[in-house]
């Protein structure tokens, strides 16, 4: 009778992520689902506790149901194409109110220029300091006057953004669609933004909505050249993400929780939220490449840098 429940202890877990899965029609659930990081750690608890009591086979069961959790863990470099032609460049960044390293990031921004970069959490008095890169960044959404930043967005361009405007939710929620030209030669749909993080039932329901909102755009208004970008406080191990615009491109990375400040976040503890999705049926372009970096820190997030060429 103790073999038979020390077993039904060692696959509890497992099952238990498997059965949930299935039901992610719940706030709590999703949300528990959504980080490989809790049963991996509670495999690794459960096996060294396995091994001080010398359950040799169970402790070694645990290792192993543990390497599949840590293989469900988004990493924070993927790497589809590894020789990248005609490269564009996009950074995004949820940059969190209380950033204290502001600075380090605008000194980033000139440092490294990206082609574009979709920006969350933006205060008014960051903007302002974002627009004072006018000479690398000389088009920009977000921050003018009668527009705002719309749920706290801005995005920053080296190439015109044109014909953008702001879609309300009835619930007041943001979303921003314009036109943007990387070159002469190309003109993309750019749908950015940031759903609520689903922390309660009701705002857990508002990011639902949103982003139904967005795929009823996109399909209301196609294009065959798309890119959809921003926070969207969705674990890319959910099966609701896995459902989401099927026919568009789109490769996770590490980007959230970043809570370490003094070294680097193991990337197995955090999930892929912040989000890209590409839709190139014309012109046959892929990601290349995504990948999240440390520096500078002082977000919750990290940035998330892609590229896109052939």
């Amino acid at each position: 009778m103790k073999r038979v429940l020390l077993w039904l202890v060692v696959f509890a877990p497992a099952v238990s992520w498997v059965a949930l899965s299935f039901y992610e029609t719940t706030w709590w659930v999703e949300n528990i689902v959504a980080f490989p990081a809790l049963f991996l750690i509670a495999y690794w608890a459960m096996g060294a506790a396995l091994l001080l009591f010398r359950h040799w086979f169970a402790a070694i069961t645990c290792l192993l149901l543990s390497s599949v959790f840590f293989m469900l863990a988004p990493k924070s470099h993927q790497r589809q194409v590894s020789n990248c032609v005609n490269p564009i460049t996009i950074a995004q960044y949820n940059l969190y109110y209380a950033n204290d390293d502001v600075n380090a990031f605008i000194n980033y921004l000139m440092s490294t220029p990206k082609d574009l970069v979709v920006l969350q959490e933006v205060a008014p008095e960051v903007g302002e300091k974002l627009k004072s890169l006018n000479d690398i960044y000389p088009y920009y959404y977000g921050g003018q006057e009668g527009i705002g930043y719309p749920s706290s967005q801005m995005i920053l361009s080296r190439s015109p953004l044109t014909d953008m405007s702001v879609y309300m939710t009835p619930d007041q929620q943001a979303i921003i669609r314009g036109t943007w030209h990387p070159s002469k030669h190309i003109a993309m749909t750019l749908v950015a933004a940031h759903p609520p993080s689903p922390r309660t039932k009701p705002l857990w329901y508002r990011r639902n909505a949103l982003i139904r909102t967005i795929e009823s755009i996109n399909e209301i208004y196609p294009s065959d050249e798309v890119l959809v970008v921003g926070d969207f406080n969705l674990s890319s191990v959910s099966l609701r993400f896995g459902a989401l615009f099927p026919s568009y491109q789109t490769l996770p990375v590490a980007s959230w929780p970043n809570w370490a400040s003094d070294f680097k976040t193991p990337d197995f503890s955090m999930i892929a939220i912040d989000h890209l999705w590409l839709k190139s049926a014309a012109s046959g372009r892929r990601i290349c490449e995504r990948r999240s970096v440390a520096r500078p820190n002082g977000s919750d997030h990290k940035i998330v840098i892609t590229r896109i060429g052939y």
